[in-house]
């Protein structure tokens, strides 16, 4: 079972990277339309920038598993 604690934080680093997502999509037409395709290509480009947003939350992600598995070996 996961704690209230805990799934708070799912619910906040799931809500924070789907945030950052909507925020590199609603960009698509913006770009495309003012910039030069870059060399790998726009699905490349958008793809990527989706990554690079989602590897700000490693550390959070990293946090929530040991904070829920410190609980798990108090129970």
């Amino acid at each position: 079972m996961v704690r209230p604690e805990i799934q708070a934080e799912v619910d906040r680093v799931i809500a924070g990277f789907r945030q950052e997502c909507q925020q590199v999509l609603e960009e698509t037409a913006r770009l495309q339309s003012s910039l030069p395709e870059p060399p790998e290509g726009w699905r490349e480009y958008f793809t990527r920038r989706i990554y690079t947003a989602l590897l700000k939350y490693k550390e959070d992600v990293e946090a929530v598993v040991g904070a829920h598995l410190a609980g798990e070996e108090k129970a």
